[in-house]
């Protein structure tokens, strides 16, 4: 081939084939690129759901442990004391082992919190994102029903979302709707034991 020939060659520049499989690469690449940013996306978003829900889930902890100091009536029977006194634990009595949703107390605590984890109280504008349902049981024998430890309450707290995502109402959404319709809600659980304060008033 003469140079002016090989000149003539290098200067035609790229052919509709060569064009087209070199954007057929490229769509590849990028719908890969845009199927991994979707799944980082809600990888991210589960994550931080999980992150919020638990600490919602320490701080209602630290509520009903706080709760447990008005239970401090160490000569009269724990169960009477645990009704008229305390502001959560007194579900204990009226509605032992089942979920419920716990009392919201202004300035103490809501069911409800907002996407950053915040309570929502009435008048506030937030959309509920997190939902806190309790279930406490006292230890008690088997076989006879005695309480076996008078002055210790199980604890279970669950907070959950809507894992599309969506606002979720904590006062039309029961702890029921929850247990049928597993796949629709996240839920972090938290068990841990309540004390009864034994100090004199």
């Amino acid at each position: 081939m003469s140079a002016a020939r090989a000149r003539r060659a290098a200067s035609r520049g790229y052919t509709l084939i060569e064009v087209m499989a070199a954007l057929g690469v490229l769509a590849i690449g990028a719908t890969g690129v845009l199927a991994l940013q979707k799944a980082t996306l809600i990888s991210n978003t589960n994550a931080r759901n999980l992150a919020i829900a638990n600490s919602i889930a320490m701080t209602w902890a630290e509520r009903l442990r706080v709760d447990a100091l008005q239970w401090n009536e160490p000569l009269t029977d724990p169960d009477t004391d645990l009704g008229t006194d305390t502001n959560w634990l007194a579900l204990s009595t009226t509605a032992p082992f089942t979920k419920v949703t716990p009392t919201e107390i202004t300035a103490l605590g809501s069911p409800s919190a907002d996407v950053l984890g915040a309570d929502i109280y009435p008048g506030d504008t937030s959309a509920s994102a997190f939902c806190t349902h309790v279930r406490f049981r006292q230890f008690t024998d088997a076989v006879s029903g005695a309480p076996i430890w008078d002055s210790l309450i199980r604890a279970e707290i669950r907070v959950v979302w809507e894992r599309n995502g969506n606002p979720i109402n904590c006062t039309i959404i029961t702890p029921f709707d929850v247990d049928t319709a597993p796949g629709r809600f996240g839920a972090v659980y938290l068990t841990t034991g309540v004390l009864r304060n034994t100090s004199e008033r």
